[in-house]
């Protein structure tokens, strides 16, 4: 993993410029790094320079992001900027990885589904959602079941008194 100095997407290379704020725990400045693993492939993080040793401030970009804004190192339109550059970039590095992961590039491929809005969900979600939706059309039968067996019931009431 690299230290650089500025923070810019391996995707798009939108800067985005947060500060280096010194860690809460340790008072030790936080660094910005990019992460060259096969499943966070340019990813931005920023962790304390005693991570590991002392300390266990860590965060991914967007996390990071939330944490100064939740700590008033961010505030007003920078904030807000902020999160959706943030936001933004990690929505591409999700992208990039399921097209990684979809193009059968690791194991994992058979792991995810492409869903219609072009966001990812794993097997078991889908599994998940597919039991849910059986269950809503028992549910349905059962519904239309007891309406008719009503309505039969009302007929059958009407046609006596009458």
């Amino acid at each position: 993993m690299s230290l650089t100095s500025s923070s810019s997407s391996a995707v798009h290379h939108r800067a985005l410029a947060l500060p280096l704020i010194r860690c809460a725990g340790c008072k030790e400045k936080v660094r910005m790094f990019v992460s060259t693993t096969e499943k966070h492939d340019g990813w931005v993080f920023y962790k304390c320079q005693n991570h590991g040793v002392s300390c266990e401030f860590w965060r991914w970009e967007l996390e990071y992001v939330q944490y100064l804004v939740d700590n008033h190192y961010l505030v007003g339109d920078a904030a807000v900027d902020a999160i959706g550059a943030a936001e933004e970039r990690r929505e591409q590095l999700l992208n990039a990885q399921e097209l990684h992961y979809m193009n059968g590039s690791t194991s994992m491929s058979k792991k995810f589904v492409k869903r219609e809005s072009g966001n990812v969900m794993t097997r078991q979600q889908a599994d998940a959602l597919m039991k849910l939706g059986r269950e809503m059309v028992m549910l349905m039968k059962i519904l239309l079941a007891v309406v008719l067996m009503l309505g039969v019931g009302a007929l059958v009431l009407y046609m006596v008194k009458n």
